[in-house]
């Protein structure tokens, strides 16, 4: 097959979404099939300007298109050729794209699909207009495609009604490594972005840390998505542990091996995630997590039975939980989260993606 994955946000711009649509190209490649990106011209929260019409990535082909609008509601400026040109047109995640190749695609019979990604409620901006929209527009246009993918089982929750094939496919994962890690340290892995509130980690760790007396570190792993790292740092040092706290930004993958293994703890204060596939990351190295209580981790947690959710919004009484479970944990509970983790396989969600295509396409 000849696949279109199209995303609103893709190389240079670094994050769970961009991760998993370069994923999910380079695995149906290995499969035998020929991958292409198509993508915005800008970065949002980057300082690259306008970008290349064309790029390659990874030996994978990047085709970057114009825009009017705002990154959430946009309208992208796509030639009708790539309606021709592709077999499949698979949209990531309910966007401008999402309403575009419905409505160019859907009236050509062409086979299109939508992964859900939690659709665009990461925040409460605009929410009453985020709902009417998804009420009005998204239900509508939803029903034009051959089959949409919900992530998670609130993503399918969601999203039930809007498509008469909707399937139930979880994420995957790369696992950072093949070690347990087992450190004393703590790690945050994500973007540095308003919805992720790493300033309650920051307070919560340095609970922790007035607490305990621990002598324990925390990593802060991501790039800035609409939050300074400048500003993390002045209420690190107004609380006193700036010394404590390292801001790696975007790392490599062998340096993110070597931080991880120093850390025995992931932390997690996001009020909104389409699936949580940094914490699986760091559950698969062995780490033991501690996330708030939205929809997919509790999930997540659920499932996997390890690791604990918890408010932290009130950083006191997150420190307080935090400190004893950890008191509870032995090996065989990083053991199980690498189990658990390990799960969610590239080969396979790559494999039952294409099928999803052939059982669903109009060919």
């Amino acid at each position: 097959m000849n696949i279109l994955h199209v995303v609103r946000q893709f190389h240079p711009a670094v994050g769970g979404l961009e991760s998993y649509v370069q994923n999910m190209a380079l695995q149906q490649q290995k499969l035998g099939h020929k991958c292409a990106v198509l993508t915005l011209n800008k970065v949002f929260h980057g300082q690259e300007g306008v970008l290349p019409r064309r790029d390659i990535v990874d030996g994978l082909a990047i085709h970057r298109v114009p825009f009017v609008g705002r990154p959430r509601f946009f309208l992208p400026l796509v030639p009708r050729s790539y309606l021709k040109e592709y077999d499949v047109i698979h949209v990531h995640n309910t966007d401008g794209f999402f309403d575009f190749f419905s409505l160019m695609a859907g009236k050509k019979r062409k086979s299109i699909f939508a992964t859900t990604h939690g659709g665009f409620f990461h925040t409460r901006n605009l929410a009453l207009i985020k709902k009417f929209y998804f009420r009005l527009i998204t239900r509508t246009l939803g029903k034009r495609y051959s089959a949409l993918v919900a992530i998670s089982q609130n993503d399918y929750n969601v999203f039930s009604g809007v498509n008469d094939n909707l399937i139930l496919k979880p994420n995957a994962i790369v696992p950072p490594g093949d070690f347990v890690a087992n450190g004393p340290d703590f790690v945050y892995l994500g973007r540095l972005a308003p919805h992720k509130n790493v300033a309650a980690i920051v307070r919560t760790f340095a609970r922790i840390k007035n607490d305990s007396g621990c002598t324990a570190k925390l990593h802060i792993i991501g790039p800035e998505w609409g939050v300074k790292r400048k500003d993390l740092r002045s209420l690190a040092q107004a609380l006193g542990v700036d010394s404590d706290i390292v801001f790696h930004g975007f790392i490599s993958p062998e340096r993110m091996k070597e931080v991880l293994r120093n850390c025995g703890w992931f932390l997690s204060a996001s009020s909104f995630e389409g699936f949580g596939m940094s914490m699986l990351e760091g559950m698969a190295v062995g780490l033991i997590p501690f996330v708030q209580p939205n929809e997919s981790f509790r999930e997540l947690i659920a499932q996997g039975k390890v690791g604990a959710c918890v408010d932290f919004m009130s950083p006191d009484r997150a420190a307080r939980e935090i400190q004893r479970h950890m008191k509870l944990v032995g090996e065989s509970d990083r053991e199980n989260a690498r189990k658990f983790a390990l799960q969610f396989s590239w080969e396979r969600l790559a494999q039952d993606t294409i099928e999803i295509y052939r059982k669903y396409g109009t060919w």
